[in-house]
């Protein structure tokens, strides 16, 4: 079995909430430098308008969850456990946690708290708790709080995620929560290919859409695998259609999403015109045998088990995909990324949801003393988890190689840099370029995360092939690299629509899902392309123009 990567580890939040991402996050900037050292002995630098360290101590409560995983060291609980002393003793934060439950249990357990009317000083909600707890005037206004003492890397985190998580967090004007900002802009789609089948049907890399398409005919047809049946397929397909978005969005055409129209009004992004054309075009690869005949009763982890059996050529996977499912299932096989192409001159513009870890927003509680306080811990967690390039604070509060405790998941307040793992890349990129070694002073200047990224790209140069995922996501011309591409072309599709679920939407948005996966599903089947033309219509008349009307709605009161 692979070892454990030091660089997994500390994304191990992504990972179990984004099926298929072991993408951390970072800034938009692809000119981006390292941050300065934050030494051991050294206290970061106090957040302005706030003291280096509060006195008199600074008394909260909050609730935490856990990932299942080693998060204490002998001795340490929850309120006793290096970030817990840290707070207290360098920044004046005495913190007590009433619970910690798994994530799963999180949702049940926090409404059943705010039912009771007893929460903590600040604690982490869903977009539907925050709407809750903002009608019942629970939790303070945090407009002049952010304004007069937020830290610049906490402003610029937030920044860089996009303009809709704090959108979100925003109610008439009013900021009332921090957005707990996630990776779903670094996760949009990135073309894989395998290299060794790229090489044995002699094409060139995809640059369009027709690229691609001659590509999975080959793959497909001429044996790539040179076992002499016709056994291979071009392109991945599972059954909930999830892994074949970067493909529609190739042909303009964006899955359960809100987009504006020509009028500039909401709406829904899957009985658009261009939905018809990309699903015709599926159809037709599938009539030709490009997709797996089975892939209607297949999940993700079905089709993952079919690279691992040599049988798919290509995914639309996120930057991410070389580690899992990729080098998990062919450790030995290279894949190379390849940026999403387009059906034509205008670029593809790759759809993501709300940018937010969980739909999640942390709230502080009406009448906090201190809300200011929450920032500086932000602050903390920011400069600890990726600014860090200290190996003995990495060891002390992210990730204990020696006992296996994953310290972090005990920092009471976090938000994931949107583009931490492209920006890896741009960090590396001047050290590859070198035909000699980083000097070490170079390699000082990186987290401890990238240092080992670095090494594990000088290995598999040196003939490791084991590590070519680290090189295909972090190395020149890999997945990092067309992500920082995409975020300096602007080529990202957010879902607009980003505040909780309408009253139609709650009573009527299941069933149109559901129809919507039948129909499409059909369709690529080899059903009548008039059948697209009649789920509209269905859609429409089955609760689409209510949920249309009230998206609109919310969306001119915005």
């Amino acid at each position: 079995m692979k070892q454990v990567k030091t660089g997994l580890l500390l994304s191990l939040a992504m990972t179990f909430a984004l099926a298929g991402c072991t993408s951390g996050s970072g800034t938009a900037t692809s000119t981006a430098t390292p941050n300065p050292s934050t030494k051991a002995s050294e206290t970061p630098a106090a957040a302005k308008g706030m003291p280096e360290k509060f006195d008199p101590l600074v008394e909260l409560k909050t609730v935490n969850f856990t990932y299942g995983v080693a998060k204490y060291g002998a001795g340490d609980d929850m309120n006793n456990n290096p970030w817990t002393r840290y707070l207290r003793d360098k920044l004046g934060i005495k913190l007590t946690t009433l619970w910690e439950v798994p994530s799963a249990e999180l949702e049940q357990k926090t409404n059943l708290m705010i039912a009771s009317g007893d929460i903590p000083d600040f604690f982490l909600a869903n977009t539907k708790q925050f709407a809750q707890l903002v009608k019942a005037g629970m939790i303070e206004d945090l407009t002049k709080v952010y304004e007069q003492y937020a830290p610049d890397l906490v402003k610029q985190v937030i920044k860089d995620a996009g303009a809709e998580p704090l959108e979100a967090a925003t109610v008439n004007g009013k900021l009332m929560g921090i957005p707990f900002t996630g990776v779903a802009k670094e996760s949009v789609p990135v073309v894989w290919i395998r290299e060794d089948w790229l090489k044995k049907v002699n094409l060139p890399a995809p640059k369009t859409m027709s690229d691609l398409l001659a590509i999975s005919e080959a793959f497909t047809t001429k044996d790539p695998d040179g076992n002499g049946k016709a056994d291979t397929f071009g392109l991945a397909l599972d059954k909930d259609l999830n892994n074949i978005n970067g493909f529609l969005n190739g042909f303009h055409a964006y899955k359960g999403i809100w987009i504006k129209d020509k009028d500039g009004k909401l709406a829904y992004s899957s009985i658009q015109p261009e939905m018809k054309t990309a699903l015709g075009k599926m159809q037709e690869m599938f009539k030709n045998g490009q997709f797996d005949r089975e892939f209607g009763v297949k999940d993700a982890p079905k089709v993952n088990e079919s690279f691992g059996s040599g049988k798919i050529g290509m995914l639309y996977g996120s930057i991410g995909s070389a580690n899992a499912p990729l080098s998990a299932q062919t450790p030995k096989t290279v894949w190379v990324p390849y940026p999403a192409p387009s059906i034509d001159s205008n670029p593809a513009l790759l759809q993501h949801p709300l940018n937010l870890f969980n739909n999640g927003i942390w709230v502080v509680k009406k009448g906090s003393t201190r809300p200011e306080a929450v920032l500086k811990i932000t602050e903390l967690w920011l400069k600890f988890f990726y600014e860090n390039t200290s190996d003995d604070i990495y060891k002390q509060y992210n990730y204990d190689l020696d006992t296996k405790i994953s310290n972090w998941m005990n920092a009471p307040v976090k938000i994931y840099k949107t583009f931490k793992n492209a920006q890896i890349s741009t960090h590396l990129e001047p050290l590859l370029k070198s035909d000699k070694p980083a000097a070490a002073a170079d390699l000082a200047k990186l987290t401890p995360e990238e240092r080992e990224v670095y090494q594990n790209i000088q290995k598999f140069k040196n003939g490791d092939v084991e590590q070519w995922y680290n090189n295909a996501r972090s190395g020149l011309g890999g997945s990092g690299e067309i992500v920082n591409n995409y975020v300096k072309n602007n080529q990202f599709k957010p879902d607009l629509f980003i505040t909780i679920p309408t009253p139609a939407m709650v009573q009527k948005d299941a069933n149109l899902k559901k129809m919507e996966l039948e129909t499409f599903t059909k369709i690529i089947l080899g059903a009548s392309l008039d059948t697209f033309d009649q789920f509209v219509t269905d859609w429409k008349k089955l609760g689409g123009e209510d949920i249309t009307k009230e998206v609109n709605e919310w969306y001119k009161s915005k």
